[in-house]
């Protein structure tokens, strides 16, 4: 029976350290964004809209940044290549596709899975239109290629009230 006490003791031990560790960093979470400092921005482009990666943005905000970049159209630019110089022979066409899908390097492998999952969180979010930069998942910047400078104009709208 003492072992048994002792596990649930332990049990509830380790509960209200996950629960504080939990709260300490919702706390920590809503200090950076009570000071309109997003912990995190999400890129949405193409390569036809070019992002400006400078992503230092110490120089704006005193706390730490999670950026994620998608490229949307990486999955298109990879089909293209699969697809470059491939004949009217429909059978051929697909063992030489096939073929080059097996071989494609990881990182392609990684880019075009980063890509669908950058089109999926653009749909979740209903961005209609890129360059798109998405704060927190709450507020996003249209057509602006700089990350700094969308994170101007975040900081204008939090300061306004977020209206």
């Amino acid at each position: 029976m003492k072992v048994i006490g002792k596990t649930k003791s332990i049990q509830f031990v380790v509960l209200v350290l996950v629960v504080l560790a939990l709260f300490a960093g919702g706390v920590a979470q809503a200090a950076q964004n009570s000071a309109g400092n997003p912990s995190l921005v999400e890129v949405f482009t193409t390569s036809n809209s070019p992002i400006t990666r400078d992503t230092d943005l110490s120089r704006v905000s005193s706390d730490t940044i999670d950026i994620q970049f998608y490229e949307l159209d990486g999955i298109q630019r990879i089909e293209a290549k699969l697809s470059k110089g491939l004949t009217a022979d429909l059978e051929q066409s697909k063992r030489v596709v096939q073929q080059r899908f097996q071989q494609l390097r990881q990182e392609d492998r990684t880019r075009m899975q980063h890509a669908a999952m950058g089109l999926a969180k653009a749909m979740q979010y209903g961005a209609d239109r890129y360059p798109a930069i998405v704060f927190d998942g709450q507020a996003v910047v249209y057509g602006v290629t700089d990350v700094q400078s969308a994170l101007v104009y975040y900081r204008a709208w939090w300061r306004e009230g977020k209206r």
